[in-house]
């Protein structure tokens, strides 16, 4: 809803003021050479018009060089135009092309510097659908508008020229066709406000669409899908969404054709009245055979860019929905500081992180995710964050990291409130291992500097590979870390089990550097043995750093100085591992139901009784 309400209060003015601006910034040619174009196209258009009158007052003067006069400087002419206007055609292309590209860097750009809150709405999520299908082809609403503006151009220049000679004949005449072409204008306008009130419901059909189409295409997905025959399920969710963006074009179909229909209905009553007018004054004989086709090419010019000229600017107010989406995404109100904020040196003494009655509630939800949170990560300290499924652990991570704000209370970093530091700087602070991770196919140095080939240090990378235990395996292959990551783009790409994927992931924490680690579930994909040897890695690795480590695995705690237990929300036990299993509580219970299957395997089970 938000975002259909901010798309249908910008104004055509407005946008039309913002496309011309980045137009001037980015292809600046490419309007004056729209309007050479419409001046090369108005001007064929009436040399033809007037054409026909002067050839055959010339042969009704039986004048054969003034004819050939007369034909040659009308043909010279449009020769000229019309070379003139094959060029700028081609040229106006390039720079359209130009300006497409360029919309599509600024929507890619706003996705990777927006709010991560903002990524987490729906309305910034179908906005962002809608902006990236807009740019998707060269035939995109914001290259369009050019065309779209180049005809209004031409058609006023031509309604103009014919008003002025109509209106010598009978003003009436020229009242009737502007006031059928108002009318038919009314029958378009309707579509375009059906089109607008509708909108939401389409762009939220196109990003289930789109989404469902990305997981049937991609590998991650591939097992899950074949195994338990998932295939005919994704298929009829994906033939509903289809089914449901047929019917609302089937709708969009039967409004366009109703006013297809009666635009059709008027131009017939338009142009018969206007071709009888002519008969009917030709016959009377007050009309000669010159003047006759002179005004037949008027009256036939001026409906033409009647119609021309109403169908552009329905197509501007189509296309102005189109630009209302990409301004409202494009300046998404953004909450973080990004300049002007306070400055976070991470190669300064750290400072302590505290949480002050923290409370978080997700966009749309009925429930707080973390309800009252007080804590405090001292510098230095390694603390483990522990729960159930659910309990609010990867939101409470990224409250600490900066990424979300809470709901109520407030995050401190050195006492003063994460709110006023440069967002961009307080992230330097901190180097994390997410369950949901994301790598690029490219080189694995690259992906472990997180940098450019030209700014990645290979010392430092091979270093920070063997810490992560993964330098045996990545040597071995031919390229080493100049290997390229993934078969998705490249047909020689390394593939990596799920342990190995992790140990790359926290030998790109190792490589940042940064004064706080987080670590969410990073031996999840790992053998216990493994599992032992990581801790091991990351209580060397992590001495002198502030730490967070979330985990379900208890046993992974001990090496921790403090251990919380976060169960529906809200922090319920906090102490070390030793004291929590002397409290015997929650944790006690929880740690002793994950032990008893190492301990007592089932019977039936290798090892059991």
């Amino acid at each position: 809803m938000r975002a259909k309400e901010k798309g249908k209060g910008r104004s055509l003015l407005r946008n039309l003021r913002f496309c011309l601006a980045s137009t001037r910034q980015c292809a600046p040619l490419l309007l004056p050479l729209c309007a050479l174009s419409a001046a090369c196209s108005a001007g064929t258009a009436l040399l033809n018009t007037f054409l026909p009158r002067a050839a055959i007052d010339a042969i009704l003067r039986g004048n054969a060089r003034t004819l050939l006069l007369c034909v040659l400087a009308f043909t010279l002419p449009l020769a000229l135009l019309g070379c003139a206007g094959g060029f700028l055609e081609k040229y106006i292309y390039f720079c359209k092309f130009r300006m497409n590209a360029y919309y599509l860097r600024r929507v890619a750009h706003k996705g990777l510097t927006a709010d991560y809150c903002s990524q987490e709405e729906d309305a910034f999520r179908q906005l962002q659908a809608e902006c990236f299908q807009s740019c998707n082809g060269n035939f995109s609403p914001f290259t369009q508008v050019y065309g779209v503006l180049t005809d209004m151009l031409l058609s006023s220049v031509g309604l103009c020229v014919y008003f002025a000679l109509l209106v010598q004949l009978n003003p009436w005449l020229v009242l009737y066709l502007l006031a059928t072409g108002a009318v038919s204008f009314a029958f378009n306008r309707r579509v375009l406000r059906w089109t607008e009130a509708n909108a939401e419901e389409r762009m939220a059909c196109q990003q289930r669409a789109i989404y469902i189409s990305g997981v049937a295409g991609n590998v991650a997905f591939g097992k899950d899908i074949r195994l338990y025959a998932m295939g005919p399920w994704l298929n009829a969710a994906y033939q509903n969404v289809l089914r449901a963006l047929s019917r609302w074009y089937a709708r969009y179909a039967r409004k366009v054709f109703g006013a297809a229909a009666g635009d059709c209905t008027l131009s017939l009553l338009r142009e018969g009245a206007a071709y009888a007018f002519l008969l009917h004054r030709v016959l009377a004989g007050r009309m000669g055979a010159g003047d006759f086709t002179l005004y037949f090419a008027a009256v036939s010019g001026f409906s033409l860019y009647l119609g021309t000229f109403l169908a552009q600017a329905h197509a501007l107010g189509r296309l102005n929905l189109s630009f209302s989406h990409l301004h409202e995404y494009l300046f998404y109100p953004e909450t973080y500081r990004r300049a002007g904020g306070l400055e976070c040196d991470p190669y300064a003494a750290p400072q302590a992180i505290e949480l002050k009655g923290v409370s978080y509630r997700y966009p749309g939800a009925q429930e707080d995710a973390l309800f009252d949170v007080a804590l405090t990560i001292r510098p230095g300290e390694h603390v483990a964050l522990v729960g159930l499924n659910g309990a609010g652990k990867t939101t409470l991570a990224k409250l600490i990291c900066g990424l979300i704000d809470p709901t109520q209370g407030e995050v401190c970093y050195g006492g003063v409130n994460v709110k006023e530091y440069n967002r961009e700087s307080y992230y330097r602070l901190f180097s994390a291992v997410f369950q949901e991770h994301s790598l690029l196919p490219v080189r694995l140095a690259e992906i472990v500097s997180a940098c450019a080939p030209e700014e990645t240090d290979a010392a430092r990378v091979e270093a920070c590979l063997r810490r992560a235990g993964l330098w045996e395996k990545i040597a071995a292959l031919p390229q080493g870390m100049d290997s390229q990551f993934g078969r998705a783009i490249f047909d020689d790409g390394v593939e990596f089990s799920g342990g190995e994927v992790q140990k790359l992931l926290f030998a790109r924490a190792l490589y940042r550097d940064a004064p706080f680690v987080l670590l969410d579930e990073p031996t999840a994909a790992l053998d216990p043995l493994a599992e032992s040897r990581l801790y091991q890695t990351y209580a060397e690795t992590m001495r002198g750093k502030s730490a967070l480590f979330i985990s379900h695995r208890l046993a992974s705690t001990r090496f921790c100085d403090r251990i919380l237990l976060l169960e529906n929300g809200a922090i319920v036990e906090e102490g070390t591992h030793e004291s929590l299993l002397k409290m015997g509580g929650r944790y006690a219970q929880l740690f002793e139901t994950q032990a008893r299957w190492y301990r007592d395997p089932p019977a039936g089970e290798e090892g059991a009784p």
